[in-house]
């Protein structure tokens, strides 16, 4: 067959024909077709192209030291950046500044940069000072330093400045210079001498010199503080750390000679460093790649890797202890020579078999003085480490239990899973979940209330210090400061209002009364009891709201100003059964400025639960990586429903089936709705989801499926080149959760495997998907396309180039965007006159 190459679309799908002299026309209009590339662009939306035109999106507010300026971004369509100034208690003090690259506070001054500009300003005065040439700037806070370095024309200048703008410090020759937490460290090259660089005291002075590469420079993290720095020589690497009076120790890396990355991880220790140490191995070449059965990672196939190994050094004695143990990985420093880590499970085939979410990890404290092993537990779950490592909470199915890694003692601690703790102390816990707040003292076991709410709420901490470990996600040190007042978010319990809170001394105070809007950007400013946030909801524009003391709320800004006629926009909640028997619910936008006496066709998007998408104001956008924008779809005349699905035992495609039809059953009560016109979409697993119902209802008109798995049995055994492991797992666990292997349970798969009922499809379907997905195949988007073309299904298949499992080229997002719409209207709404669907799906059955 004639591949014909015209825009997106690779494949197309005609009526086969009865008799020869159509059969010949047929041929003539593909030579056509294939000498004369047709414009297979979506229709023109000039009216849409206006209404994205004007929209805006307001992103990251910044407050001063003293709490009273605000400045924030506004993000326009065009991807240009708007800088927006304004002080906290006056509505009509505002100050702005176009096409800016980026803005920080300088204390109570802001720095704006925009290209290689940069302006000081002073909002008390108006006031600004403009630096040209600029390359980077850096604000050094616990050292009151603002540094400025200039480009190569002003010879790589680096200029150090009070906060008021006094010069400190000017420096030529300065090649890059970054923050590594509090530390502000510089590079700078003179002739073949390279020199690290750090601040102290509000001014850079040299802590190391070399004639070699200097590759890394970085905080040691030890209590002493000091720097540890990596050079290079003809291939060869060398480590050193400096102290604060700049002596200096050598790693002896002697057995380590081919690793030439370096890393820091936490080493619990006042003495010690853990060097995480790296080596790049490129994948197999030559005639033949050999994949072995005994291959753990199958990664090393299909890329270069880089294999890690970790070292506790102790510097000034000279003592290294390596961490990576033959038959463990994960391994995480506790402080005096104790190590956690898990015990590689033998039966493990491949390293993401217990990704599903339904496994355990082995895990193990290490004893480098005994060099013994001691069997902890196996972690399924969060688990939360002491400041000093000594103990380990770790969470049952339906409590949690204390591990004492001194005395090697595990124990019951009677609190509920659904607790969540923080360590004030060595040996004190901070309880939140539920409607509750508790004190827990280890030593002495007892627990006492701090903080109740007297209904079903839930309690969220949301102020406290997590470091993460080698154990991974979920696994790590947590703390929070008691002394200061606790930030908490309240969910109602209906979870349709929430509202936050600060608690200090038992007493707890109110910031933002229950809301069904959605609160981002909750932060709290330096001066006292004042906070900000960014509120919206789908019909709210977003307002950026300070509250101070005991003042009430107050708006400052309301973004989107020309999209104030989504403010009108209306939405209908229904609710219904999941596929588990459980009451789910869908939320159903009409579409502008309906006619209460009309019907109107509706869009239905399919994922899983969907209800957070309605705390959204309605933006328009054609920067949709999915292709989805409800505001459009309304604007076009289209009700959407965002319809929840729950997932039963029978299987993820079953499970969708019943709850959309359990969705569709109850759409159909409302008289606005033209049951007559219902199309579906979904993109990923809900790609999937619109796949296997395609294949199973006749209650749809119109089908949209992107970057969408069509044959679980044949992606079951297939290799995902986005998590670089075979794809098996997430059948078993994840989002398809079959909780059963191809072999235990092949019925299952096969009544749940869409492209085993593609010829009962009985609508138009629009696949689409990226060319380089690595997570689902583009070659499972052919499937599906080939099969519902062999069965003369209508279908069209976009293949975007270069695109991954979701689109991120403007371009593509828009094309994708407007070809929905397009798809829509045409199967929705009979506007016939789209050339690119009518010229290709005119002839299908």
């Amino acid at each position: 067959m004639m591949d014909i190459k015209a825009s997106h679309i690779d494949y197309i799908t005609f009526k086969s024909f009865r008799r020869r002299k159509t059969y010949v026309v047929a041929w003539i209009l593909w030579i056509f077709l294939f000498i004369m590339p047709q414009n297979l662009s979506a229709q023109r939306y000039e009216h849409l192209e206006k209404l994205v035109r004007d929209t805006e999106e307001m992103k990251f507010p910044q407050a001063s030291d003293n709490g009273k300026w605000l400045v924030w971004y506004i993000f326009s369509v065009d991807g240009t950046k708007n800088m927006m100034l304004q002080r906290t208690g006056d509505k009509d003090h505002r100050t702005e500044r176009k096409n800016i690259d980026f803005i920080i506070w300088v204390g109570n001054d802001l720095a704006i940069q925009t290209k290689d500009t940069l302006e000081y300003l002073n909002p008390e005065t108006g006031k600004s000072r403009f630096f040209q040439h600029v390359k980077k700037f850096i604000y050094n806070k616990q050292q009151h330093a603002f540094m400025v370095l200039y480009t190569e024309k002003d010879e790589s200048r680096l200029e150090v400045y009070d906060t008021d703008l006094s010069l400190r410090q000017s420096i030529s020759g300065i090649q890059h210079i970054y923050s590594e937490g509090d530390e502000t460290i510089a590079r700078r090259k003179t002739g073949d001498l390279i020199e690290a660089l750090i601040l102290k005291n509000g001014v850079f002075e040299t802590i190391f010199s070399t004639h070699d590469e200097l590759s890394n420079i970085l905080p040691s993290g030890m209590k002493q503080k000091g720097f540890v720095i990596q050079t290079r020589k003809k291939g060869k690497t060398n480590l050193y750390y400096v102290s604060q009076d700049k002596k200096q120790y050598v790693f002896d890396g002697s057995s380590y000679a081919d690793y030439d990355q370096m890393m820091l991880n936490p080493s619990r220790s006042d003495n010690s460093i853990v060097l995480k140490l790296g080596k790049k191995i490129p994948p197999s070449k030559g005639m033949v790649d050999i994949w072995y059965g005994t291959d753990f990672d199958l990664k090393k196939h299909a890329k270069a890797i880089t294999e890690f190994i970790r070292v506790d050094w102790e510097p000034v004695s000279g003592k290294q202890v390596l961490m990576t143990r033959l038959g463990y990985f994960g391994e995480t420093a506790i402080g005096n020579s104790r190590y956690m880590m898990y015990e590689t499970d033998k039966e493990q085939v491949d390293k993401m078999d217990k990704a599903g979410g339904n496994s355990y990890d082995r895990l193990y404290l290490w004893n480098a003085v005994t060099d013994t092993y001691t069997l902890i537990t196996d972690v399924r779950k969060q688990m939360v480490i002491s400041t000093s490592g000594q103990y380990l909470l770790i969470q049952r199915e339906n409590n949690w239990q204390l591990y004492n890694t001194l005395t090697l003692v595990m124990e019951d601690v009677k609190i509920s899973a659904a607790m969540v703790p923080y360590f004030t102390s060595e040996k004190e816990v901070l309880w939140v979940g539920g409607n509750r707040i508790s004190e827990y003292n280890l030593a002495t076991k007892k627990m006492k209330e701090m903080f109740t709410i007297n209904d079903d709420s839930e309690i969220e901490l949301i102020d406290f210090t997590r470091t993460s470990t080698e154990l991974g996600y979920g696994r790590d040190f947590r703390t929070v400061d008691i002394k200061k007042c606790l930030l908490l978010k309240i969910t109602g319990p209906n979870n349709s209002y929430t509202s936050y809170a600060s608690l200090k001394n038992r007493k707890l105070d109110i910031i933002q009364e229950p809301t069904a809007h959605g609160i981002t950007e909750f932060k709290k400013m330096n001066q006292g009891g004042n906070y900000y946030w960014i509120e919206e909801n789908f019909n709210k524009r977003p307002r950026l709201v300070v509250k101070k003391e005991k003042e009430n709320p107050k708006v400052l800004y309301v973004s989107d100003q020309n999209n104030q006629k989504f403010e009108q926009a209306e939405l209908i909640k229904i609710s219904y059964k999941g596929s588990d028997g459980k009451t789910i619910s869908g939320a159903l936008y009409m579409p502008m400025n309906y006619d209460s006496s009309k019907k109107y066709p509706v869009v239905i998007h399919v994922y899983e639960k969907q209800d957070y998408m309605t705390k959204r104001f309605l933006r328009p956008s054609f920067s949709n990586p999915t292709g989805l924008n409800i505001p459009l779809l309304m604007e076009e005349g289209f009700a959407v429903l965002l319809a929840d699905i729950s997932q039963s035992d029978k299987g993820a495609g079953i499970s969708a089936l019943e709850s959309i039809n359990n969705a569709l059953d109850e759409l159909q009560k409302i008289r606005n709705v033209d049951m007559t016109k219902i199309g579906l979409m979904g993109q990923s697993f809900g790609g999937y989801e619109t796949n296997f119902i395609a294949g199973h209802s006749a209650r749809f008109a119109a089908y949209v499926s992107g970057s969408a798995v069509s044959d679980v049995v044949r992606t079951y055994y297939a290799y995902n080149y986005h998590f670089n492991a075979p794809d098996y797992y997430r059948y078993e666990g994840r989002q398809y959760w079959f909780k059963a292997t191809m072999a235990e349970n092949p019925e299952k798969y096969i009544k749940n495997n869409p492209i085993m009922f593609v010829q009962n499809v009985s609508a138009p379907m629009l696949l689409w998907t990226g060319t380089d997905d690595g997570n689902v195949s583009p070659e499972g988007t052919k499937s599906m396309f080939i099969a519902l073309r062999k069965y003369r299904k209508p279908v069209i298949a976009l293949f975007y180039d270069k695109e991954g499992h979701s689109l991120s080229r403007a371009e593509a997002q828009k094309d994708l965007t407007l070809k929905i719409l397009d798809w829509f209207n045409y199967h929705l709404k009979d506007e016939r006159n789209i050339p690119w669907i009518q010229k290709y799906i005119k002839g299908a059955q």
